[in-house]
C-alpha cells in the first residue's frame, strides 16, 4: 500500500497532502483516532476530521475516497 499511497500522493499532489505515521510510536494518537485495523487512512480538511476508511485498496479508490471526503 506504501506504493499506491505515494502514487497517489504525487499525482494529486496539487489537490492534497498525505502523511504517514507509525501508530506504534505513538500510542496516544492512535488511541485518539481509534484506529482498530491496519491500514486505516484519515482524512483532515482544516484541522477536522472529513473522513476516514481502512484496508487495502486500489489506487483509484484511495483517491475517490480521499476526494470525496474533502469535497463534501
Amino acid at each position: 500500500m506504501v506504493t499506491v499511497v505515494a502514487e497517489a500522493a504525487s499525482e494529486k499532489r496539487d489537490t492534497f497532502a498525505v502523511a504517514k505515521m507509525n501508530i506504534a510510536q505513538s500510542r496516544q494518537t492512535h488511541q485518539k483516532y481509534r484506529v482498530i485495523g491496519h491500514p486505516t487512512y484519515i482524512v483532515f480538511q482544516d484541522g477536522k476530521v472529513v473522513g476516514r476508511f481502512g484496508g487495502v485498496i486500489p489506487k483509484q479508490q484511495l483517491v475517490n475516497n480521499i476526494l470525496n471526503a474533502i469535497n463534501n
